[in-house]
């Protein structure tokens, strides 16, 4: 489709993006250590009734407030920036992420003006793909191909361009140049144009059946 309308299409390399989910893990722990460390129960948020001494306080209000998740990033979060591991672990994440923004501007300095790629592995995810795993893992397999972005700091969209044989939606992503997102935007703009993928008003159209539904409605049902 771009081709057609005069676009020079070309494969890119990108050879760090592969440690961007691990980068973010560790970097995202750290940061939420950071501002959770504030998080005391007396300014603001949840506060415990323990009341035996502030401290007691402290720690139950925190326990309360914060579910497995959260916890589990604290800790995570505290291990990677002690003394001993610091140097190891988040020097060594921004290191990569640096690495990871080269790529990207490596390959943008080359004349390339927007990056096409997958949204994700595969169509969108029904709720029994996530319960079949557990969420965390489901959510970094999913996030192979948008979480580079983020380390790198660019502009992305993703756009919904067809359904799957299961009637579900498949999306591309474009990423753009650092500051460009109106260039970005007009891209997708266009490509939403040209493909025509139906919105969700359509699935209400007067194409019924003897059920009372389009077929558009049963095949998004799927």
């Amino acid at each position: 489709m771009f081709e057609r309308a005069g676009a020079r299409v070309k494969q890119v390399s990108l050879p760090h993006t592969q440690y961007s989910i691990v980068c973010y893990h560790v970097l995202c722990t750290t940061e939420v250590a950071s501002n959770m460390a504030r998080f005391d129960g007396l300014e603001y948020g949840h506060r415990s009734e323990v009341d035996s001494s502030t401290e007691a306080m402290y720690a139950s209000s925190r326990h309360e407030g914060f579910n497995d998740v959260v916890r589990g990033r604290i800790l995570s979060g505290n291990y990677f920036l002690l003394k001993q591991n610091y140097e190891h672990y988040f020097v060594k994440a921004q290191q990569v992420r640096r690495l990871i923004a080269e790529d990207f501007k490596h390959v943008f300095s080359s004349g390339v003006d927007v990056l096409l790629t997958p949204t994700t592995l595969t169509d969108a995810a029904r709720y029994s793909d996530f319960t079949q795993e557990d969420n965390r893992t489901r959510s970094t397999q999913e996030d192979v191909f948008t979480q580079p972005v983020n380390m790198a700091g660019l502009p992305a969209v993703s756009v919904p361009t067809a359904l799957s044989r299961r009637g579900l939606p498949i999306g591309l992503q474009l990423i753009g140049p650092a500051l460009q997102d109106r260039k970005l935007l007009s891209v997708a703009q266009w490509m939403e144009q040209r493909v025509g993928f139906p919105s969700i008003s359509d699935y209400g159209d007067s194409s019924r059946n003897d059920t009372g539904r389009s077929k558009r409605e049963r095949t998004s049902a799927v």
